[in-house]
């Protein structure tokens, strides 16, 4: 009778940690990054009133043990991992883990572990939790020394250092990346040209040159005595004038006294003589007035070749930074050449600044519009130097046009210029806010809008998180059930991505608890019930003696 009583006392022990965990789980309801805490029970020892038998062949069967148990217990209490609710703050240094994973936190000796990201900074400019003031751990290298930007993370310290406030050297301009696409139907320059129908000789009509004279050509546009007039515009848009325009056939005159005369009349363009035409070009490229007409005899027909063509040019203005961290205006012109190829040319307003190199040439595409190759060499390859005024030294800028993984960005496809001019280098600046990536890289973000690394977040994960002892403060420690830490960044292994601006509320369900609550209740209720039965038989077995 006795068990009975000794059953229902562990009964009610059980049910009373329950309630303490429902009640724990009710508590932090709006804690930070509280995983909730299930009961898991299990029965006592059994007592055995007749053993198991096993059959007697056909005379009898088994028989089956008579075993009273003799209580339950608390077998485990389980923490549950599952995501919280995520609620944007708007704070810069708030951050959430959506996923496996734990932020590192250190204080003197000891390392522990938190899903708690609501951060801060101390005194010292340091990136800690500030409920406990645990420092934030960061992992690998990034924010140490680097040439390329300005590093605030000491080796060997895994501290955070975020000095809001702190300086930004300047940094002078080494490279300029030219990104995006050029015009596939643009042109190069062209000259207006302007040819005769071809004039030929002799029986076999052979291609007639210079020295052929005019009344043996064949068919004979001209006879001896014919006058020649010359009509029409030269390159320069004046007209050929009316003395002096006229050529007088002989019996000695040659094509070439023919294309002299010609010449004679449009100085700003040549006159030529090319597989039996008359060829007239414009000395400069680019729209022109060019025309020519000859008449007299049965005459000889002038036809337009080539329209003149100024070349495609792509220009803009970009800024550039000195070695003082003085920011410089420089503009660029992008020029199609006869040949198919591109001329990047650069040029500064300020005349106190020169440049001793500033071309780059021989930039060329194949068929399909990807870049070939940059064909220029010594003041054509692809760099330029420049000496700004009042700089001790030249400084000298690489054309790149490709990214940072060697990728090729510049294209010529389409009839769309969308060319865009990147720059390293940046005026002297501070630190005014921070950004936090998905992998857990803090960007500093500078008054002169430059971005660079600071840190990267350590991110801890385990073989067991179940295995994890909870220390209070939002923070856990690592124990022989849990495995080691396994510290890397985030979206590495099985981490998840870190949010920035976000909080992870409390993963407990309000309803849950209180459906386990009352189940909590009437379990202690039942418990306490059989007691008190108990106790009434013993009261009525002590009654018989009466």
């Amino acid at each position: 009778m006795a068990n009975s009583l000794l059953t229902g006392i562990s009964g009610l022990r059980g049910h009373q940690s329950m309630l303490e965990v429902i009640g724990n789980n009710l508590a932090n309801l709006n804690t930070i990054g509280f995983k909730s805490a299930r009961v898991m029970f299990a029965d006592l020892l059994y007592e055995g009133s007749r053993a198991a038998t096993s059959s007697a062949g056909q005379s009898a069967g088994s028989v089956n043990p008579l075993q009273v148990g003799t209580g339950s217990k608390v077998a485990n209490v389980d923490r549950l991992f599952s995501q919280g609710n995520l609620e944007q703050t708007g704070e810069r240094l708030d951050v959430a883990i959506e996923g496996n994973g734990f932020l590192v936190t250190r204080s003197g000796n000891n390392t522990f572990y938190t899903r708690s990201g609501a951060l801060g900074i101390d005194e010292q400019g340091f990136l800690v939790d500030p409920s406990n003031g645990s420092f934030i751990q960061r992992f690998g290298i990034v924010g140490e020394t680097n040439p390329t930007s300005p590093s605030f993370q000491v080796p060997g310290d895994t501290r955070i250092r975020v000095p809001f406030g702190a300086a930004i050297p300047g940094t002078p301009t080494t490279q300029i990346t030219l990104t995006g696409n050029l015009p596939a139907n643009s042109n190069g320059p062209q000259a207006q040209l302007v040819t005769s129908e071809a004039l030929t000789t002799g029986v076999a009509q052979t291609n007639a040159d210079a020295t052929t004279l005019l009344v043996d050509l064949n068919p004979a546009p001209w006879a001896d005595g014919d006058v020649i007039s010359f009509f029409g515009r030269d390159s320069d848009g004046e007209p050929i004038p009316q003395t002096g325009n006229t050529f007088t056939v002989t019996a000695t005159s040659t094509l070439g006294d023919l294309r002299d005369a010609v010449a004679a009349v449009l100085p700003v363009s040549t006159v030529s003589i090319v597989n039996g035409q008359i060829r007239i070009e414009a000395n400069d490229t680019g729209p022109s007035t060019l025309s020519f007409e000859m008449v007299g005899g049965t005459g000889v027909k002038f036809t337009q070749i080539v329209e003149g063509k100024d070349a495609t040019l792509i220009t803009g203005t970009l800024p550039v930074y000195d070695p003082q961290g003085l920011e410089r205006s420089l503009s660029y012109q992008l020029e199609k050449q006869p040949d198919e190829s591109w001329t990047l040319s650069f040029s500064l307003p300020d005349n106190s600044d020169q440049f001793l190199d500033n071309v780059v040439e021989g930039i060329r595409f194949g068929l399909d519009g990807s870049l070939l190759q940059v064909a220029g060499t010594g003041a054509g390859d692809p760099n330029i130097e420049v000496l700004f005024a009042g700089a001790q030294a030249t400084q000298a800028i690489s054309i790149s046009f490709a990214t940072d993984d060697g990728a090729v960005t510049l294209s010529e496809v389409g009839s769309t210029s969308s060319l865009n001019v990147d720059i390293d280098g940046f005026i002297p600046g501070e630190i005014s806010d921070v950004a936090i990536s998905r992998d857990g890289t803090i960007e500093a973000i500078g008054s002169n809008s430059v971005k660079f690394p600071l840190a990267q977040l350590a991110i801890a994960s385990f073989r067991n998180n179940d295995g994890l002892l909870s220390a209070g403060n939002n923070v856990y420690r690592s124990s022989l059930a849990s495995g080691s830490a396994e510290i890397g960044s985030a979206l590495s292994g099985d981490r998840g991505a870190i949010l920035s601006r976000q909080l992870e509320g409390s993963n407990v369900d309000l309803a849950l608890e209180f459906t386990k609550l009352i189940v909590a209740q009437r379990g202690f209720s039942a418990n306490a019930r059989t007691i008190t039965v108990t106790d009434e038989v013993l009261g009525e077995l002590t009654n018989i003696i009466r």
